[in-house]
């Protein structure tokens, strides 16, 4: 049994705590900010869950297998159904009528065939110009869910396996700095351990080890907003595919994430500034969600949001020379996303025996 240290308590750090503790391990998670959850979470504003953008869950993918593994209920979700999501200049990606467009869908969804517009639609989109087919192939398949509790209710989820299995989440610590089976933190303290794991994000990863090799992001600028009107009427999302924008009613795709009205989690990726992105973002709203801004109930924004690495992603055991081991969606996995979070946190768990302990 090795005593494990994990720096960070959003998606990445929490499951891999868990991991690490299924495999007999002695936890501690710190973490810097006042709660849990990271960018991962939302926040609770009369009944709707704010959110940092749209997050959809794939179907038996690491994280919809982590969240039934640790729920003593199941937990409810919905797909984003194809035939409800609007291609500007293009109408539905699932056309219903005329019977030879849907006919001509249905086969070029089968044969996942990338001339037909709303593949490339569902491409682009599925995993926000990651082109993952995996997620591609989820989404026109009705397989891409949306929790009825939001995110927020998966970090609590997650939050209370942990404290059932006695794994202690210090929030307010703030490493600065950390070196072979120690971690040094702004309020002076000295924390000793036997492995040091690194859930805190890219970023701050880069400051703690400098000669992290550089990782590319697709960045985004989000708008997530509380609404009394239902500007998308029954569609469940609106997509602009040439301008990498999307709007999406999460309330459409799971009538019980919220009371009343509409929750809309719109997103604009790629490259450029984030002000101007995110100018962009509420110009596309004010086309395709008229009115939006006189219905507010709650909104929160974001002009630079790091979704996802782009290219060659770093290894796990980077640093275990140093007995620090590394975990996050930027770290080697089959999948990407929030998935990528997960699975990687599985692979760096799995590690943990191989790493010296402190004598």
């Amino acid at each position: 049994m090795a005593r494990v240290l994990v720096v960070g308590a959003g998606l990445s750090g929490l499951s891999v705590a868990m991991e690490a503790s299924v495999r007999g391990h002695h936890v501690v998670v710190l973490e810097k900010r006042p709660s849990i959850g990271g960018r991962a979470s939302s926040e609770l504003r009369d009944g709707f869950p704010i959110g940092y953008g749209p997050h959809f869950l794939l179907k038996k993918g690491p994280l919809h297998q982590l969240v039934r593994k640790v729920s003593k209920v199941k937990p409810s979700v919905l797909p984003l159904r194809p035939h409800r999501l609007e291609i500007l200049g293009q109408g539905m990606m699932q056309p219903r009528k005329p019977m030879m467009d849907a006919a001509l869908y249905r086969r070029a969804a089968k044969n996942y065939n990338l001339e037909h517009p709303s593949i490339q639609a569902s491409e682009h989109i599925a995993s926000w110009g990651l082109k993952d087919e995996g997620r591609s192939r989820a989404l026109l398949n009705s397989q891409l869910l949306v929790l009825k509790e939001g995110w927020s209710g998966l970090v609590g989820r997650l939050a209370v396996t942990l404290d059932e299995v006695g794994i202690p989440i210090e929030t307010g610590a703030n490493v600065v700095k950390v070196e072979k089976h120690k971690v040094h933190l702004a309020d002076g303290r000295h924390v000793e351990t036997d492995v040091i794991i690194l859930a805190c994000g890219y970023g701050q990863a880069k400051k703690l080890i400098p000669d992290l090799p550089d990782v590319s992001f697709v960045t985004a600028s989000t708008i997530d907003v509380a609404l009394d009107a239902l500007p998308l009427g029954e569609r469940h999302g609106i997509l602009d595919i040439a301008r990498s924008m999307a709007i999406f009613d999460m309330k459409q795709i799971h009538p019980g994430i919220a009371p009343s009205g509409a929750l809309l989690s719109a997103i604009h990726f790629g490259e450029g500034k984030g002000e101007d992105r995110l100018a962009e973002l509420h110009q596309f709203m004010d086309q395709r969600a008229p009115g939006w801004k006189s219905h507010i109930l709650h909104e929160r924004q974001q002009k630079n949001v790091k979704i996802s690495p782009i290219g060659k992603r770093v290894a796990c055991g980077f640093a275990r020379k140093d007995g620090i081991l590394l975990t996050g969606a930027w770290i080697e996995s089959e999948h990407v996303l929030s998935d990528g979070a997960v699975e990687a946190s599985r692979i760096t768990a799995e590690h943990i025996s191989k790493m010296p302990l402190q004598q």
